[in-house]
């Protein structure tokens, strides 16, 4: 059963409800979901312990937030390499957060993405709600 690290943080609650659907995507799969919360994380060492990462946060300013940003730094300055990761957020108007974390979770730390980075814009409705759980569900299967 490959456990699966989902580590997000929400400004609207949107992020958030990404998260908990993307919860129930893992485990549709067989997987082990974990949820976490950025903030609650200043020692990155207790994601050694899982086999994918998933990370999660709203666009603001045409990025990442800084909480994530501060995140990816500490995962990055970890021995923590070659898991099966992904990114997603929701956004308002641009959308790129997603995006630019998951470069850094390729580039900086050193993981195998699973998926493409999947934006939302706020609002979540429908079949957006199973997208989310498809994405869950790649990072049980991996590539």
């Amino acid at each position: 059963m490959r456990k699966v690290a989902i580590v997000y943080t929400t400004r609207t609650g949107e992020t958030e409800r990404m998260a908990q659907v993307i919860v129930e995507g893992v485990q549709s799969a067989g997987g082990e979901p974990h949820l976490m919360r950025v903030e609650e994380l200043d020692d990155v060492s207790p994601l050694a312990a899982f086999d994918a990462i998933a990370v999660g946060t709203p666009t603001q300013e045409a990025k990442e937030v800084h909480e994530v940003t501060a995140f990816l730094d500490r995962l990055a300055a970890s021995d923590i390499k070659g898991r099966y990761a992904a990114a997603f957020g929701s956004y308002g108007w641009s959308g790129e957060g997603p995006y630019i974390a998951a470069l850094r979770l390729e580039r900086e730390c050193g993981m195998k993405m699973v998926a493409e980075p999947l934006r939302a814009k706020q609002g979540l409705k429908g079949t957006e709600f199973d997208v989310c759980r498809a994405f869950g569900m790649k990072l049980v299967f991996g590539e």
